[in-house]
């Protein structure tokens, strides 16, 4: 079932930001006019949203809600805060995520060589993780804002590719766990099969199972530090030197994997009508010219690439304000895609 575009209660109008399926409907993300963040659910056509500062899988939330202004939240999972004070964030994670989450920081060593990164300010076991604050813009914001020049816009992306170079040849946390093509195959056929359950046809359904076989031929070894969800919301430009957040999902992986999943994120913000022609050239000559300097297989990037647009697209089809156009970029990729 797909998410309305808003829900509304005793407290007002809520707008449906963002969704992700699940087992019984969707988990939502909903915000407010006056820029109030909340979280629910979509369960056999009722919705119920969660009160501010409550989340009985997030225990930890009530007692750090009132320290900063709700940027994220995912029912059950995740949520995100930023300090009032701005000296960093906190995310609210369940009780048995926090090591893994600590793991993925302290493997984090790799980025450390060409970005600034947030540091573990302050562990809390019951579910907080406290995080510094990383200066800058996103390469997203700048891109979408067209009161920036585009010189500074491209100087971002050079300074992303500097930094990129710099951690595809450092070495890899020896404990980093590696991320196979295997494993990305089956998250994009997981993904096929929520895009099944609301309605795309058969065609695009098969472009997903010839996107997720392609992945697993002659697949790399998983040697090069990688983040597993890098896009240009994850990456900050101050000016002067490129910032990465979001390290939680930090592993081992074919170089491939974060350079198509960028490449793909750049289309992808064409087709939203948030980046420009000559911004998003600049953005893959940078992408792909790190490809090039640093000997990535272009037939990997190739392979990454069309299985990390069918998953976008499925993952923008839980967004209402965006379905429609989601719906069309997987019906594009499935006839760019057809044997």
């Amino acid at each position: 079932m797909l998410p309305p575009h808003e829900v509304h209660d005793e407290h007002g109008r809520w707008r449906v930001r963002r969704a992700w399926p699940s087992s019984s409907g969707c988990d939502l993300e909903v915000v407010h006019a006056d820029g109030r963040l909340r979280a629910g659910r979509l369960r056999d056509g009722d919705v119920e949203l969660l009160l501010a500062g409550h989340d009985k899988h997030l225990p930890a939330l009530s007692r750090v809600w009132s320290s900063g202004t709700t940027v994220s939240w995912r029912r059950g999972r995740r949520v995100v805060l930023r300090a009032h004070d701005g000296s960093g964030y906190v995310k609210v994670v369940r009780r048995e995520s926090v090591a893994a989450i600590t793991r993925a920081h302290d493997r984090a060593a790799s980025f450390r060589e060409g970005f600034v990164t947030p540091d573990v300010t302050l562990l809390d076991a019951a579910g907080c993780v406290h995080l510094s604050r990383v200066d800058g813009r996103t390469l997203h914001d700048l891109g979408a804002d067209p009161g920036i020049p585009d010189a500074e816009v491209h100087a971002a992306w050079n300074g992303w590719a500097r930094g990129w170079e710099r951690v595809l040849a450092a070495p890899s946390a020896a404990d980093a766990a590696p991320h196979t093509a295997t494993a990305e195959a089956e998250i994009l056929l997981r993904w096929r099969d929520h895009a099944l359950r609301v309605g795309v046809e058969q065609a695009v359904a098969a472009a997903f199972d010839r996107a997720a076989a392609a992945l697993v031929i002659d697949a790399g070894d998983a040697t090069a530090p990688a983040h597993r969800d890098l896009h240009d919301k994850q990456v900050l430009w101050d000016g002067h030197r490129a910032g990465m957040i979001d390290l939680d999902t930090a592993a081992r992986a074919e170089p491939a994997l974060d350079l198509a999943n960028l490449r793909a994120h750049v289309a992808w913000r064409r087709w939203q009508g948030r980046l420009s022609a000559s911004r998003a050239v600049a953005a893959l000559r940078a992408i792909d010219g790190v490809a090039a300097r640093s000997d990535v297989d272009p037939m990997r990037i190739a392979a990454y690439e069309a299985s990390t647009r069918l998953r976008l697209g499925a993952v923008y089809l839980f967004r209402p304000a965006w379905h429609a156009r989601a719906a069309q970029w997987l019906g594009a990729c499935a006839s760019q895609t057809r044997p």
